[in-house]
């Protein structure tokens, strides 16, 4: 009887409620680490970078592209070169990045085999209402310089230890605000050499990179315990404040909802975006596919060689008037198919608009691609189409070739003046464009 009364008792309660709090505080050493593994991984996208040679081929090359493994040969012409290696983070460039904040440590395990005497490693936040979202660069640049010697251990990096580059604040005038460390809308990780880069080869190969935290920070754990005390006085305090309490507790439901639901919004938004950029009668990309094709790899500082032909079915406006519009799609998907027949798997298409095309073919000399041009020229001009045994297509097309200093929309108006001359000489022919 004494004992039952005693376990009743508030006294017995309180007690049983400390010792279960001190468990819990203690509990906290044998909560699992938050891990995030990047590498090794088969999706995940990488890519170097390095200054171009005297020959004109870039200091850098892939050694192991899937194994994650380079090499730089910095040539020691006088002049100071950077050489380096990025992975993208949460999407990368274009997107806001991912929340790096509850982590705190990167583990590395990277080999490295050169006479540099000390790494760089790199995070790049993007910032917004600061930073372009299409231009890395305008990212915020974490970085800490690490001694050679401790790269050959198992590398351990505190977040902590990473610092703004001065040479970021001072280039894009940073604000105040935007000269401390952020990470919670990380783009890409980096690592390459010291700068300048010290003369010869320097060989990599990035076995592992693993971002390492905590589920719950220790001062939130402590929190919620403080605040499960807070609440059971409230609890004691009389049936109102436990109505408010479950008050409060569906509301939270209602937020989680509503986050699933917005998590199912964001989903659909990215699928359609994705279907935006894509025309539904060819399945080429679309003007505005292209655009973020041309953005994503041919940036306003690319130095890659790259040719360009326009595209635009003769007198279409005729076989439409005579077909209808069923036969002139008919067309189009045809024409569709001969062009890509004709392109290289390197090469991209698209359909600009109505009966135009356009086609970027990296790395394509002008000679070459106007080979490319004419030989789907002839191509056109001699096919048959099925449902049209009388039909006789022909094409006009403009070619132009950069060499990365001038910027894309220039190299599209050269063509396109071309394609028009190509029109004014009478069709079904091809026209170099003077860029």
């Amino acid at each position: 009887m004494q004992n039952s009364r005693l376990r009743q008792s508030g006294f017995y309660k309180l007690f049983l409620c400390c010792l279960i709090t001190v468990a819990v505080m203690y509990a906290y050493e044998l909560l699992p680490a938050k891990k995030m593994l990047v590498v090794p991984s088969a999706n995940i996208p990488h890519y170097i970078y390095a200054d171009m040679n005297s020959a004109g081929e870039p200091m850098v090359y892939w050694t192991d592209f899937d194994g994650l493994a380079w090499e730089c040969n910095i040539e020691n012409d006088g002049k100071a070169h950077g050489c380096g290696f990025n992975v993208y983070l949460g999407g990368g460039q274009g997107s806001e990045g991912i929340n790096l904040s509850s982590y705190k440590t990167i583990n590395i395990d990277l080999d490295y085999v050169g006479n540099d005497q000390r790494l760089r490693f790199y995070l790049r936040n993007y910032e917004p209402g600061f930073s372009d979202i299409n231009d890395m660069q305008t990212s915020k640049f974490n970085n800490v310089h690490v001694p050679i010697n401790y790269v050959d251990e198992s590398l351990v990096l505190s977040l902590s230890e990473f610092s703004v580059a001065e040479w970021w604040v001072t280039q894009y005038k940073a604000p105040r605000e935007h000269s401390l460390p952020r990470f919670d809308h990380v783009i890409a990780f980096g690592i390459d050499v010291s700068y300048p880069g010290p003369v010869g080869k320097h060989g990599f190969k990035l076995n592992k990179l693993e971002f390492v935290g905590e589920w719950v920070s220790r001062e939130d754990w402590y929190l919620g315990i403080l605040v499960f005390w807070l609440s059971a006085i409230m609890f004691g305090g009389g049936i109102s404040l436990a109505k408010l309490t479950k008050e409060i507790r569906l509301e939270h439901q209602r937020l989680e909802r509503l986050a699933n639901q917005n998590s199912l919004l964001a989903q659909e938004t990215d699928k359609y975006k994705k279907l935006s950029m894509v025309d539904p009668l060819t399945g080429l990309l679309n003007r505005q596919g292209l655009s973020e094709y041309i953005e994503q790899y041919f940036p306003m500082d690319s130095a890659r060689l790259v040719s360009m032909v326009i595209v635009d079915i003769d007198h279409f406006k005729k076989i439409n008037d005579s077909l209808g519009h069923d036969g002139g799609d008919l067309v189009l998907k045809r024409v569709t198919e001969l062009i890509k027949s004709h392109t290289r798997q390197s090469d991209q298409v698209a359909r600009w608009g109505g009966e135009e095309f356009v086609l970027v073919l990296p790395d394509t000399h002008s000679e070459g691609a106007f080979a490319i041009a004419e030989k789907m020229r002839a191509l056109i001009a001699a096919a048959n189409f099925d449902q049209f045994p009388q039909l006789h297509v022909t094409i006009s097309l403009g070619v132009g070739t950069s060499d990365g200093k001038i910027p894309f929309h220039q190299l599209f108006r050269s063509v396109d003046t071309a394609l028009y001359q190509a029109k004014a000489q009478g069709r079904n022919r091809v026209i170099k464009a003077s860029v």
